[in-house]
């Protein structure tokens, strides 16, 4: 389930970000435009198979991505009750159920949609309950939100001492810089 959680949490910061890396970032609008942002993502993501959608299905999949949005950023701010709400909306209205399934000559896998369940359902399923397991396995904590200024693009904090604070080295640097700046301005 690893891969739908960071699939997630990618997609949430490519289509509901509004602010990255100190900048105002305009999520894109159009279901082409999602489409394509969404279809890179998948091809990033290893392993995952790549269903066929088109644009309205992409606007389905952007509305369910501002949802795991609202759950992750409840989380992050201490509301885990808020966080389960949402995620289980998502779960019932996407059908989530796991189950086994897989191809002739390949490992089963285990997902948490029903066989034969549409691309942008079986996705939003998945990527949910990814997210939901993160919750209930008392993981949520993990979850966080970048704290350099002016964003806020969510991650999953795999250090050893759950001290990650930032997406990615850029907004550390970018930080770091900032902090010593001011330092040397107080004459410190």
């Amino acid at each position: 389930m690893a891969e739908f959680a960071g699939l997630a949490l990618r997609l949430v910061n490519d289509l509901a970000t509004e602010r990255a890396h100190g900048q105002r970032v305009e999520p894109p609008r159009s279901g082409t435009d999602q489409l394509e942002v969404i279809r890179r993502a998948l091809s990033a993501h290893d392993g995952l198979h790549t269903a066929p959608f088109g644009p309205d299905g992409a606007e389905v999949l952007v509305a369910a991505v501002r949802r795991l949005r609202a759950a992750i950023d409840a989380c992050v701010d201490g509301d885990v009750l808020g966080a389960a709400d949402v995620l289980n909306d998502l779960l019932a209205a996407h059908h989530a159920m796991p189950n086994l399934h897989g191809r002739p000559g390949l490992p089963l896998v285990l997902a948490f949609h029903a066989v034969g369940q549409g691309p942008v359902d079986s996705y939003i399923a998945d990527m949910a309950t990814s997210i939901a397991m993160i919750i209930g396995a008392g993981r949520g904590a993990r979850l966080g939100r970048c704290s350099a200024n002016e964003c806020d693009r969510v991650f999953y904090d795999t250090t050893r001492n759950a001290s990650r604070r930032f997406c990615d080295l850029s907004c550390q640097n970018r930080a770091k810089a900032t902090a010593y700046r001011a330092r040397r301005s107080r004459g410190g």
